[in-house]
Order: C-alpha cells, then sequence, then structure tokens
C-alpha cells in the first residue's frame, strides 16, 4: 500500500517563514483534505510538493523513498499534481498533452472528461481558464499517480465541471491512490478537511480526519 509522508517541510524567505509543515501522512486508499484562506501557502505546499520550487528544509517521501528533482523526477516516482499557478498547458493539442501525460490512459481520459474530448485537437494554449483547469487534472491522472495532488482543482469549473473532478479524485483513492486535495472551503472539497493552513502553518482539525474513500 502506498504511503506518502511529508516531514520537517519549511519554507523560508527574508521576510519570515513561508511554510511550515511539520508532519503530514497520507495513505493510498486515502482522500485527504487541506484548507485554508488566500495566500495561507496552498500552492506554494502544492508547489514544493511537486518539484516546481524547492524547500529550505525537510522531505516528503513515497513508499519511504525521498522525493528529489524536477517535477517529471516526481512524476516517475509516482506524484503527480495540479497547481493554481497561472501556468498553462501550451505548445501541443488537448489530446497530445494527454499521452504526453500518460499515453495508457489518453483514450479513457477523453471518454471520462467528455469536455475535453470536444475539444481534443484544439491548441491546449487556446482553450479557456476553465478547460485549461480540467485538462491539468486529466493530464495529472493520465499519470495513475500514486500520489495525486490536487490545489483548488475546481476552481473556474461549472458545477457539472467541478462534481466529475471531486469524483475523479474520489475514484483515484478507492483504486489505492494517496490524494491530498488542498482548496479554500469544506464546501468545494469531496469531503470535510482534516487539516488546515494558517499563514503557512499546518495543523489538524480536532475532531476530524481524512477518511478512506469509499468502496
Amino acid at each position: 500500500m502506498t504511503t506518502f509522508e511529508v516531514v520537517g517541510l519549511r519554507v523560508d524567505r527574508d521576510a519570515g517563514v513561508l511554510l511550515d509543515v511539520a508532519e503530514l501522512e497520507v495513505d493510498g486508499g486515502t482522500l485527504a483534505v487541506v484548507t485554508g484562506a488566500t495566500d495561507s501557502g496552498k500552492s506554494l505546499l502544492a508547489a514544493v510538493l511537486s518539484g516546481r520550487t524547492d524547500a529550505t528544509a525537510g522531505f516528503a517521501r513515497v513508499n519511504g523513498r525521498q522525493l528529489a528533482g524536477s517535477p517529471a523526477a516526481r512524476r516517475r516516482l509516482g506524484l503527480a499534481a495540479t497547481i493554481a499557478d497561472g501556468a498553462r498547458i501550451s505548445g501541443c493539442t488537448v489530446s497530445e498533452a494527454l499521452r504526453l501525460a500518460g499515453a495508457g490512459r489518453a483514450v479513457a481520459a477523453l471518454d471520462r472528461f467528455a469536455l475535453l474530448a470536444r475539444r481534443s485537437d484544439v491548441r491546449a494554449e487556446l482553450l479557456s481558464g476553465g478547460e485549461q483547469q480540467l485538462l491539468q487534472v486529466a493530464c495529472a491522472w493520465c499519470a495513475a499517480p500514486r500520489v495525486l495532488i490536487l490545489d483548488a482543482p475546481t476552481t473556474g469549473l461549472s458545477d457539472d465541471a467541478g462534481e466529475l473532478v471531486r469524483q475523479v479524485a474520489r475514484d483515484a483513492a478507492a483504486d489505492g491512490a494517496a490524494v491530498l486535495w488542498l482548496d479554500q472551503s469544506d464546501g468545494n472539497a469531496p469531503q470535510p478537511a482534516g487539516w488546515r493552513l494558517v499563514s503557512g502553518v499546518l495543523s489538524a482539525v480536532p475532531a476530524a480526519a481524512s477518511t478512506s474513500a469509499p468502496a
């Protein structure tokens, strides 16, 4: 079973500590939700875990193996992420992006994400903001990751598309992945939060915890 661990993760800048995650563990088959206000550190946490931003201290491990290097290197170790940082997929069509992310699931992704199927031959850079968001989620899913990190993945999506993404997260956990969902509020997430980020500091929500995905 997959185990995803984060230990002593910090990001320090001249102005002080931007991120302080003493400990976070998400087991395979589990969907964990972290909530926090704007600028609480959610996207920074996702960026550090995915390899887009360096940490000052600490580490993350998948099945005891420490994550290091670029986002591509971490994908090879089993971690895929979407990050709400405004970056856009470009330079290829929708179907090409899905094949690059994971050829074995590209056709299934077009079946699952019907909106993208209708835009499969469109250049990714020409997609709307919501379509781009959905494409990034689909690409992460195509990687068949052992650890899936979703940072505010329903932002800009219709209600139906948002529910699709929530179901994708539930299904990934049911299939054995460790899923970490980061969002501003419980209302956007598939379930109540087990952790809160406040000014970069992660703490458990009293009397709440992540729960295993229903069968």
